[in-house]
């Protein structure tokens, strides 16, 4: 029942703002959600009441193109919303919605209860519009309230008049109120749904602001310590390296000096990778992950922990999946070359696996190691902002962190599975196709 729904919602959505269209804003997205949603409800029941006509009533060409001209003005209008103009997409919707029921109440009595339609109109002109532009609100509900009086107030229809029996006057205001009752009450669901989602929003937000404000404070207070120390490091260094007269130890001082400034380098693009996900909108493109895996191990075999690591890929050559490329290149990038960092020197036959498993709503990709093992009291902590599971540990306390983070991005999640002296495997999930 939910993936139906799920795929209903998503084939309405696809309709009216097109299956690869993005607008940015979620306020403005809502609503033109919203406006494409009232302008399919406007067609349906116009098409209802053409039937209707048809049906029960004796329906000349003039009435008829009244029902169905109106449509296509209406499918103009989910045009626009997928051509991204939403403001013209209204501009299309509501004078459309109005002038059709001022033709049809103007040409019958006041009595068939047509005038619930206005009431519906006015109710959309303030939805399909946001705070910034409530001007074209009131300005659309003017006009509304203007054509309500025109037509109860002034003798005078486009169309011919239709004088209806006392019988057929008690069925026009029964199906008008059985058409405009839950009519009004599916607006009145879709702006509260957007209210809703507004809230919940705020909320979100809310969430994240908190959660920047303290990840700022551990931030400056773990990087002053990390930028620092290596500087202070190397600084200790140069002067020791100045100051001796032998050659292999002067160079031995140069290897450690560049030790120092790789980490630091480490460091920096850490931040770096942290600052572009937070920051970066997700993009889509067709990966072939098995491409995509070889890169980034050719950018890291040739550091010198990685000498006489196996790499051994199984993942079919042929697999593609819609994402983010340079997300799925820092998920592997930090989880391969935590592989390596933390590899066990004393085994004689050391690897890294990466393999995928498919599934019809995504992908696991995993990242297996018979490396150094990370102890069951340290699963779930490692994924936190600077932590380090071991003194003697030269990252940065922020791969997997970011790695964390960039999954949430995507929508996908991370385990570990690992013991000490044994190894580690991360499994990350992930959608086949970014939302």
């Amino acid at each position: 029942m939910n993936l139906n729904r799920v795929n209903f919602k998503k084939t309405i959505r696809n309709l009216i703002i097109g299956e690869t269209n993005y607008i940015e804003s979620r306020g403005q997205y809502k609503r033109a959600m919203l406006s494409g949603q009232f302008a399919l409800l406007a067609i349906l029941i116009l098409l209802i009441y053409f039937f209707i006509e048809i049906m029960i009533r004796d329906t000349n060409l003039l009435l008829g193109s009244v029902y169905i001209i109106p449509v296509f003005f209406l499918a103009y209008s989910i045009y626009y919303h997928r051509k991204g103009q939403h403001c013209t997409a209204n501009y299309f919707l509501l004078p459309t919605v109005n002038i059709v029921v001022y033709l049809l109440a103007s040409s019958e009595s006041p009595n068939s209860g047509a005038f619930i339609f206005f009431l519906l109109t006015s109710m959309a002109s303030f939805a399909v519009f946001d705070y910034t532009m409530r001007l074209w609100s009131i300005l659309f509900t003017a006009f509304t309230y203007t054509l309500f009086v025109l037509a109860y107030f002034v003798d005078f229809s486009f169309l011919p008049k239709r004088d209806y029996s006392q019988d057929e006057l008690l069925l026009s205001v029964i199906i008008n109120f059985s058409i405009g009752l839950p009519t009004g009450a599916m607006m009145v669901y879709l702006l509260i749904n957007l209210n809703y989602y507004n809230d919940m929003q705020l909320v979100q937000n809310n969430k994240l602001l908190m959660k920047a404000n303290n990840e700022l404070d551990r931030f400056v207070y773990s990087t002053s310590h990390d930028l620092r120390a290596p500087l202070t490091s190397l600084l200790g260094l140069i002067n020791i390296a100045e100051n001796s007269k032998d050659q292999q130890e002067a160079k031995r001082y140069m290897n450690m000096m560049r030790d120092r400034v790789a980490s630091l380098d480490k460091f920096i693009k850490d931040i770096t990778d942290y600052s572009r996900n937070n920051r970066l909108h997700i993009g889509k493109e067709n990966i072939k992950l098995a491409n995509l895996a070889t890169e980034v191990w050719e950018t890291l075999q040739f550091a010198p922990e990685a000498q006489n690591i196996h790499f051994d890929l199984d993942i079919p050559e042929d697999l593609e999946v819609l994402s983010d490329r340079s997300r799925l290149t820092i998920i592997l990038s930090n989880l391969i070359s935590n592989a390596i960092r933390y590899h066990d020197k004393t085994k004689a036959e050391r690897y890294i696996r990466l393999r995928v498993l498919t599934s019809d709503y995504g992908f696991y990709l995993k990242i297996e190691d018979n490396g150094q093992g990370i102890s069951p009291e340290y699963h779930q902590r490692i994924f936190d902002m600077f932590y380090r599971a071991n003194e003697k540990s030269q990252g940065s306390g922020l791969g997997l962190y970011i790695v964390k983070e960039t999954l949430e991005k995507l929508s996908g999640s991370i385990h570990l599975e690992s013991a000490p002296g044994i190894g580690s495997t991360f499994t990350v999930r992930l959608p086949l196709r970014t939302n």
